[in-house]
């Protein structure tokens, strides 16, 4: 069994792994300056701390869609307060934090009471953005330009430090505690889980209240960052999100994956993101729509390959 699980472990990383190299030697034969592509992974560490609790939800059976709405929410929130109600920015953080925890919190509560992940959040998620819409201007709201240098430590945004401080908490906490072993118990038999005193509710409000407390922590950073407050703020990005947890190899199913699976789906998306962006300056045809086939297919492809080493192998 043990052979088995290696050898669909092995089979599974082959194809990001190769992805992840052949996309890393065309950015770094046409990139002179790699330091450069510090403020393009801006966006990707904003993914990968998303990633992290998404791996969580997944390992468990379920989805979040509305994480983005929920970023999107908690920025107009910031800008809202700092600029009408004149909070100080710190304290308008605060509550876009809060806002976020609260809005993953209403997501953990209707899972936890047996409603179907995929639909609630997906009513979230329209019920979110259209809050985050109707209470925003149009145009967003500028915010202070000194909040930019605060963000940077030297030449490198705090996104990449939160996401490495993050990225080794959510690893210990979901691979060596018990509360994190919980998540794949779900996944694998969420039924069998309700009769061996695990704590199921518990961790099942618990992996949408990190999303939201991880969807805010972003919302704070986004608004520092690019110093405005904009309702369509990372809309979309979801889809990246989940794809960077299924293109490392966890099964959208639930039950089997990983914090460094997801590091690696990271990797793979953000350089072949990259990559993608930098052919269309040799070929006119590689516009952002084909950008947008091909990793969609890529995804799917991934996905389905997994799907299949999990039934072959196990």
């Amino acid at each position: 069994m043990n052979f088995k699980k290696l050898k669909s472990t092995g089979l599974s990383l082959v194809v990001p792994l190769l992805l992840l190299i052949s996309s890393l030697i065309i950015v770094m034969s046409k990139v002179e300056r790699p330091t450069a592509l510090i403020q393009t992974g801006v966006e990707w560490m904003e993914v990968g701390i998303l990633a992290l609790a998404m791996t969580a939800i997944i390992i468990t059976g379920g989805i979040d869609l509305s994480i983005a709405s929920i970023v999107a929410l908690s920025v107009v929130t910031a800008g809202i307060l700092f600029d009408q109600f004149a909070w100080s920015f710190p304290e308008a953080a605060s509550a876009a934090v809060a806002v976020g925890m609260l809005a993953g919190g209403v997501n953990g509560l209707a899972v936890v009471n047996g409603l179907s992940p995929l639909i609630v959040t997906l009513a979230t998620m329209a019920l979110y953005s259209g809050l985050a819409l109707s209470i925003a201007p149009e145009a967003g709201i500028q915010m202070p330009l000194s909040l930019e240098d605060q963000i940077y430590f030297g030449k490198w945004p705090a996104q990449y430090f939160v996401f490495a401080g993050l990225l080794l908490i959510a690893t210990i906490g979901l691979h060596r505690t018990r509360l994190g072993r919980t998540c794949f118990y779900l996944g694998e038999n969420a039924v069998a889980t309700k009769y061996v005193a695990l704590p199921d509710r518990k961790v099942l409000l618990g992996v949408y209240f990190l999303s939201g407390l991880l969807a805010g922590i972003v919302a704070v950073m986004y608004v520092m960052s690019r110093t405005t407050a904009i309702a369509i703020a990372h809309q979309g990005v979801e889809l990246k999100v989940i794809a960077c947890v299924v293109v490392g190899g966890t099964l959208i199913t639930g039950g089997h994956g990983s914090i460094g699976r997801t590091f690696l789906g990271l990797c793979v998306m953000a350089s072949l993101d990259i990559c993608l962006d930098l052919m269309a300056n040799d070929y006119f045809w590689m516009d952002a729509r084909v950008k947008m086939i091909v990793m969609g297919l890529l995804v799917v492809a991934i996905a389905v390959w997994n799907q299949w080493l999990a039934r072959r192998l196990n």
